[in-house]
């Protein structure tokens, strides 16, 4: 379904303007477009997003391709509609529209919610909306996502997008080139009532430890399951994910199960290094045993418990 507020002026359409189109060249290989079920936010995880969240999700079901085409390459275009932007604030390119914004910070952390993102890629940029603050949830086009709501539109971290694509933080602003996302400039949820789990400490897992992990999965991975600290298959994958997101920010070398939440060799030496810091006293060899993973349910632990 095509927006009604398509008022694009002659001047634009002559220049043949990309309304804010994306760094980098198009991926030749599209995803297919998900069925989006409204119904599979549970009710504790829906407490987490903001009703600009609740607008963005009902706009990838109604839009899931751009015209019938991909969102890929397209996502100043995805800010410009979504976000129902002045045509002023029409710009040619992300990062023509980045120099047109008032950046106010480059800690992601400290994003209200409808905070639009900025970074540095190719020749055109990229850009995201904030839906939730505090940089986890970001709506925009592109094909390097955590979750997929369509044809490259859908929800990827500012650190995940960033790791991803390779590309160049330049921090928020809460115009696009003076245009507002309505209802922005809220903080981040702060995650209910769940308290901080003891695991971090002893390294014992339990209902909490697994509650903040799904959670947190649900807002920065695509978990997609229930919100109820009983792990599985899902959540123990998401679980890698998380871990191994705390890994790679202490250094390297890095493990690449922050994407696919498969653990290897890099990992588990990973975690027996960074797990010196937490009472790891054993070999590094890259060989998991019962305090490894006690070390690693500890690192988790430590990740998931400033997450919200």
């Amino acid at each position: 379904m095509r927006p009604t507020r398509m008022m694009w002026s002659t001047a634009l359409l002559s220049a043949g303007l990309l309304l804010a189109s994306c760094g980098g060249n198009p991926e030749e290989t599209p995803l297919a477009t998900p069925e989006v079920d409204a119904t599979e936010l549970s009710t504790s995880a829906a407490e987490l997003n903001s009703p600009i969240y609740d607008r963005a999700r009902a706009y990838a079901a109604a839009n899931p391709t751009r015209d019938g085409g991909t969102w890929d390459q397209w996502c100043g275009s995805l800010m410009w509609r979504f976000g129902q932007l002045p045509e002023s604030s029409a710009r040619p390119s992300a990062i023509q529209a980045y120099y047109a914004s008032t950046i106010v910070s480059t800690d992601a952390s400290r994003a209200l919610t409808g905070a639009f993102h900025w970074w540095d890629i190719g020749s055109f940029g990229h850009v995201g909306a904030d839906l939730n603050g505090g940089g986890s949830v970001v709506f925009m086009a592109t094909r390097k996502l955590s979750q997929s709501w369509g044809d490259a539109i859908g929800i990827n971290s500012v650190s995940g997008y960033s790791s991803a694509s390779g590309a160049r933080y330049l921090g928020w602003s809460m115009d696009y080139a003076g245009g507002r996302i309505a209802g922005g400039g809220s903080p981040p949820p702060t995650g209910g009532s769940l308290p901080w789990t003891t695991t971090e400490q002893d390294g014992i897992p339990g209902v909490i430890y697994y509650k903040r992990i799904q959670t947190v999965g649900r807002r920065d991975f695509g978990y997609t399951g229930p919100i109820d600290g009983i792990t599985g298959p899902n959540t123990e994958k998401v679980r890698v994910r998380i871990t191994a997101r705390e890994l790679n920010r202490r250094g390297g070398p890095r493990t690449s199960a922050q994407e696919d939440g498969i653990p290897g060799s890099i990992y588990w030496t990973r975690v027996q290094t960074v797990g010196r810091s937490f009472g790891y006293t054993g070999p590094i060899d890259g060989i998991p045993g019962p305090n490894t993973y006690k070390a690693e349910h500890k690192i988790c632990a430590y990740a998931v418990n400033r997450a919200f």
